[in-house]
């Protein structure tokens, strides 16, 4: 039996942010493994108890989910090979705690750590964590395909691409593994082995609304390389779509099995070629499917012009993130994000006119002085004006994997790899702190800029738009969210009612 596993959803008390969806990742690992008669299960933390608010024991932190505990209580106990998804390297400290339990109660059994944080460091992990035997690297489903048959069979784990893991005490990683090239071919995710309905009925979610949202993705990887972005190291620069009416006939699929409302697009970056999405959106229209569809993970703006906005809603699509991070034309260069900013307020204004929910994501990078603060403070203002509706304004948080990551370490302005750094991410959508990496700016000073965007920016959307200010309220009220930033506000009260209970409880005799 192969155990997939992923462990609960962490946060601090005054964490801003969404926290809980469904793993899309393991699902489409175990929908390969599956595919190979691979018998698989899946114990999700999240998903299995998505209510459940605990203390973690290492940090003022929270878990989400499912109890260290239960978790290895959950796994099989005919389990020979248990594998865990790293993606965050705030959650590292947790996780490799949780595999320090799993080999206590399974000795015998291979553990294999992989996703993006894994991908990063996977020698720290290997070093540090004797518990894990393997980590797979970028691209999953092959990867654990091949390891599965190879440990089963031959266990020649060099034969094996795109893995790292140790032999006799040395840590060897073999050739890496190519980028699947028909991503048309991959089995689609196998949503059977999730406790999808707790997500469903809770209108859980990366997107905005609370209905019943159900994941998608319809492309792969990235063709930019930004600094501040591990995806170069995770995905490589290649960028791979499906064939459009692929991805229709899933939603069509997953409306009739799951009772789907809306389908929240995972895409690093989904909108690349014009010609795709317009290919995409006639096929929605045509075959008229009762859904709403989001893109809420960031994407270009260069492809959508009023042409795609039109067909974007027309076939469904209510909201869109965009991802310019900065205001200065300076840091977009020096930080390579290739966007041009006039292009970007075109189509964030005709996107918002066609009735679309925007969202537009900032950054405060490391490198920025005073005057960038002060382009990026005017575009926001102009962002506000053209009708974006949503903004998020955070501290660059250096994870490992990431180019930005690299220079800071090796210029001395972040320390080695360590759990306590691990433990410090945790901390960075705190809406109460903030951690600098600008030698320009305190922490105090970035979390007052933070503040000064944020208010600025909501107080002169509804100035702009005067009623949104009743449409926001009414739809808090209700439970019934139509942006990022209502849907955030109601999870955030909903989870700090809950910690607030938590230490209630915890402090009767």
């Amino acid at each position: 039996m192969v155990t997939l596993v992923k462990a609960p959803a962490l946060a601090t008390s005054l964490t801003f942010r969404n926290l809980v969806t469904p793993p899309i990742g393991l699902a489409y690992i175990a929908g390969s493994l599956t595919a190979h008669n691979i018998s698989t299960h899946i114990v999700d933390a999240v998903g299995e108890n998505p209510d459940q608010i605990f203390p973690l024991s290492y940090c003022t932190g929270y878990g989400i989910g499912l109890t260290m505990q239960q978790i290895v209580s959950a796994i099989p106990q005919n389990s020979d090979i248990i594998g865990l998804s790293s993606m965050f390297s705030n959650s590292w400290s947790f996780e490799w705690r949780l595999v320090e339990e799993i080999r206590a109660q399974f000795p015998d059994a291979r553990i294999v750590v992989g996703g993006e944080h894994a991908t990063a460091c996977p020698e720290y992990i290997l070093t540090t964590c004797l518990a894990v035997d393997i980590v797979a690297m970028g691209e999953g489903e092959e990867t654990m395909v091949d390891l599965v048959n190879n440990i089963r069979t031959r266990d020649h784990l060099e034969r094996v691409a795109g893995i790292v893991f140790r032999d006799d005490g040395i840590i060897r990683a073999t050739q890496r593994r190519k980028r699947i090239g028909d991503i048309d071919s991959i089995p689609l995710p196998a949503w059977s082995l999730v406790p999808l309905e707790n997500y469903m009925a809770r209108g859980l979610g990366h997107g905005s609304m609370h209905v019943r949202n159900m994941p998608l993705m319809a492309t792969r990887g990235c063709p930019f390389q930004c600094t501040f972005c591990s995806s170069p190291q995770m995905w490589t620069t290649k960028w791979s779509a499906r064939k459009p009416s692929l991805v229709v006939d899933e939603m069509e699929a997953q409306i009739k099995a799951f009772n789907a409302e809306n389908f929240d697009l995972y895409d690093l970056t989904a909108i690349i070629r014009k010609d795709w999405i317009v290919e995409f959106t006639n096929e929605l229209i045509r075959r008229n499917l009762p859904v709403t569809y989001q893109l809420p993970s960031g994407t270009r703006s260069e492809a959508i012009d009023e042409e795609v906005v039109d067909l974007l809603y027309r076939s469904g699509c209510r909201n869109m993130n965009y991802a310019p991070e900065s205001g200065s034309p300076e840091t977009l260069e020096a930080i390579k994000k290739r966007v041009k900013l006039p292009k970007l307020l075109h189509s964030l204004q005709a996107a918002s006119k066609r009735g679309l929910s925007v969202m537009v994501n900032i950054i405060l990078f490391p490198r920025d002085k005073p005057i960038d603060v002060l382009k990026t403070f005017v575009f926001m203002v102009q962002c506000a004006f053209y009708g974006a509706d949503d903004i998020t304004f955070v501290p660059f948080v250096p994870y490992p994997g990431t180019e930005l990551h690299a220079e800071l370490v090796a210029s001395g302005a972040l320390p080695e790899l360590s759990e306590a750094y691990f433990i410090s991410l945790l901390t960075h959508s705190d809406i109460s702190r903030a951690t600098s990496h600008n030698p320009n700016f305190s922490e105090r000073q970035v979390h007052y800029i933070r503040t000064l965007f944020l208010a600025s920016f909501y107080v002169l959307s509804y100035l702009f738009r005067p009623r949104r200010v009743l449409s926001s309220a009414a739809h808090i009220f209700r439970n019934k969210p139509r942006t990022k930033g209502e849907k955030t506000i109601i999870q955030f009260a909903q989870r700090l009612l809950k910690i607030r209970a938590l230490k209630y409880v915890s402090q009767i005799p």
